[in-house]
């Protein structure tokens, strides 16, 4: 048996509609990459589907699938532990993987574009990741528009700055990037779509166009979308430092440019302020400032200790065709 093997590795909450089409686009994608191979046994198919203790009939669906195909490996977790950490957990259990692909399994990342990603991936050897990133969006103007602004806040606070707009964790990744990936979950409180990003070290970037969800209900839903981006911005590793330097960037330049005009109007005689008030006004203003770039020096010796964030301990069953196992 060859150890060159593709893994798609996908997380479900009450996907039941989907998951049973996904493992088939999965399928034929893999063929589809085989015949673009000169050894078409040369790549084994793999496949991770982990269970977030949906409440719909996801975990049997599941079950099928993997008696059914056994090069699938299925996931119950005991809790819903959330789409990242859960994640993470399918990465640990895709094996000795060359080629990683990772997916939603509501069916918005079609399965068929990792045909291209592997592909490039297979003939271009100094490339590490294939990354999607999105050139439109499921949802209205309003929700686009607020997806637009989280993904630059996201790039902006990551200390890379190599998030991508667009880009929620949807690519094709080398073995030494999963690794990589798995070594910043565990030693940094970063989001996975930063741990991600930042392990990417010479990626290609693509763009796909996300297809509407036609089955099931998104588990981001209403506050469900503001609570994520809150949760995935405080995580940044270099949210602190940047935010504080911004702001007190801005300060001193408001001073600079209160201290101009004010000189300004004095030389041309036209000053009517008493001199003390726009003083202090100035001096306030470069106090702050000095004060947040203070603080975000502080920040940055912060975030270089690389703290890790509390990360919970999953508890999961393994399925796979006739073995299962705890942990």
């Amino acid at each position: 048996m060859t150890s060159d093997r593709l893994v798609y590795v996908t997380t479900a909450y009450n996907e039941s509609l989907n998951l049973e089409e996904l493992h088939t686009r999965c399928r034929q994608a893999y063929e589809q990459i085989r015949k673009a191979l000169p050894d078409p046994d040369g790549l084994e198919f793999g496949m991770v589907i982990a269970d977030n203790h949906s409440s719909d009939e996801s975990l049997g669906v599941i079950e099928r699938i993997v008696s059914k195909d056994p090069h699938v490996i299925g996931i119950a977790n005991s809790s819903n532990y959330g789409p990242e950490a859960s994640a993470v957990n399918a990465f640990r259990h895709a094996g000795n993987c060359s080629l990683m692909i990772c997916l939603c399994s509501d069916l918005q990342d079609p399965p068929e574009q990792s045909v291209e990603m592997v592909v490039r991936l297979l003939h271009d050897n100094s490339k590490d990741a294939v990354l999607a990133v999105k050139s439109r969006s499921a949802g209205g103007p309003m929700l686009q528009m607020a997806r637009r602004t989280y993904y630059k806040a996201l790039g902006y606070s990551s200390r890379l700055q190599q998030v991508p707009s667009g880009f929620h964790g949807f690519g094709c990744y080398r073995k030494e990037v999963v690794e990589e990936i798995l070594r910043y979950w565990d030693e940094s409180g970063m989001n996975l779509r930063m741990c991600i990003a930042n392990s990417c070290h010479s990626p290609v970037l693509i763009h796909y166009r996300q297809a509407d969800r036609t089955r099931g209900t998104s588990s981001y839903r209403g506050a469900g979308y503001a609570l994520e981006a809150i949760r995935a911005l405080l995580s940044a590793d270099a949210a602190a430092s940047r935010l504080a330097l911004t702001i007190g960037g801005f300060g001193i330049l408001f001073a600079f440019m209160m201290a101009v005009f004010l000189l300004a109007n004095y030389l041309s005689g036209n000053s009517r302020y008493e001199g003390g008030i726009p003083t202090v006004m100035a001096l306030v203003l470069v106090s702050f400032g000095l004060q947040m770039l203070t603080m975000a020096v502080v920040s940055r010796q912060i975030e270089g200790l690389r703290l890790s964030g509390f990360r919970p301990k999953l508890r999961y069953s393994l399925m796979r065709q006739n073995q299962s196992s705890n942990d």
